[in-house]
């Protein structure tokens, strides 16, 4: 049993040193100060679409509004099949806004996953320097491109990994997931500050057309239906040693809704842990590996307190560890999204958080999701 006790206990240190590292990274993470200037890169829009009637023209007026010069920046749709009428929709948009310019382009032959080619194929004809990438359910402030090429022309980057955050949250799951999500934006910020990027989030990300080519896109990572993200940030990483930073900016934060329901919340988080199986970056897979298992510490040691108090007093001291520890990290990011409202969640989404962890990271390994009305495998 001595060899139990120091395997839980490495596990522990493990954890309460990297959630102690990503608290002291966040909080050395500056703000963006920006002033009056003249931009000069062209920047490229692309929003790849499926089904996206009730979202489209929301994100695409949110768009319009960009305080930044209209001769600068393009936004190019990607239909992936949609069997609704949101390409009905784009093309009326296009109509009434001549000022700006939006490219439609159609999805057809797929050779990588769905998203991966049709961000793929919109930049085979992309005018711009910087590229930029958002889902269609997402909105953002008039300041967001500007806030990204201010941070872009001033250190040059070749990727930059935006803030993501939910609203309109209605009801006690959806602000249940609002502060789970807001821990892993918290988290990636403070890996790419550490110099150890972790993950980033595809509806707010830049990263330089030339970097994307130069890594030769999502081929390595084509079969995976999710990660046009995440493994592009890994291959200019590991490939070109790139330079990637984390806007910290509210002008910079992209909105987008929790889900409405459990099942909907399962398949996208399964969605999100079945490109796991994909990673290479030893940083990324220790971390994974450490945070499942801390989680499942705390789940078994919980289900083995009926039998022997001995675990209860285990399991008790993990969770005032782990509670302890993460607290700084999600005080901190729900302030710089003026959320602090959602700390009242913080004791219920650490007795649920287990539990959730442990049950998706398996189902993400092994079964076969939903995703825009397609049955994918991995």
């Amino acid at each position: 049993m001595s060899i139990v006790y120091i395997i839980i206990a490495a596990i522990a240190l493990c954890y309460i040193i990297l959630i102690g590292l990503y608290n002291i990274s966040w909080y050395r993470l500056k703000l963006l100060k920006t002033s009056l200037y003249l931009p000069k890169t062209k920047v490229s829009i692309i929003l790849p679409v499926r089904n996206e009637a009730n979202h489209i023209l929301t994100c695409l007026d949110k768009m319009c509004q960009q305080q930044y010069p209209a001769s600068l920046f393009e936004i190019i749709v990607v239909d992936d099949s949609s069997s609704d009428n949101t390409m009905a929709l784009v093309n009326s948009f296009i109509k009434e806004h001549l000022q700006i310019k939006i490219t439609v382009l159609e999805l057809k032959l797929l050779n990588l996953s769905s998203k991966k080619q049709a961000i793929h194929e919109a930049i085979k004809i992309t005018e711009g320097d910087l590229i930029i990438t958002t889902d269609a359910d997402c909105i953002m402030s008039e300041k967001w491109i500007g806030s990204i090429v201010a941070l872009y022309e001033k250190e040059k980057p070749a990727m930059i990994v935006g803030p993501v955050c939910f609203y309109n949250e209605k009801n006690i799951f959806q602000k249940w997931q609002s502060l789970e999500f807001l821990s892993l934006i918290a988290s990636g910020a403070a890996s790419i500050r550490l110099g150890f990027p972790i993950m980033c989030n595809g509806a707010n990300l830049a990263y330089e057309k030339k970097m994307y080519l130069n890594v030769g896109g999502f081929e390595e990572n084509k079969n995976y239906s999710s990660g046009d993200d995440v493994f592009l940030m890994h291959q200019i990483k590991k490939k070109l040693n790139g330079k990637i930073v984390f806007l910290k900016s509210n002008n910079a934060l992209v909105y987008t809704k929790a889900q409405d329901t459990l099942n909907a919340f399962i398949n996208q988080r399964k969605r999100w842990v079945s490109k796991t199986k994909g990673y290479s970056n030893w940083f990324t897979i220790f971390v994974a590996i450490l945070i499942f298992l801390y989680n499942f510490l705390l789940l078994a040691g919980f289900l083995g307190s009926f039998t022997n108090v001995l675990f209860l007093k285990i399991t008790v001291l993990l969770f005032l560890f782990k509670c302890i520890i993460d607290f700084p990290l999600l005080w901190g990011i729900t302030s710089f999204t003026r959320k602090k409202e959602l700390m009242l969640f913080y004791l219920p989404l650490q007795i649920i958080y287990p539990v959730y962890i442990v049950f998706t990271s398996l189902l993400g390994s092994f079964a076969k999701f939903e995703w825009k009305g397609r049955i994918i495998k991995k």
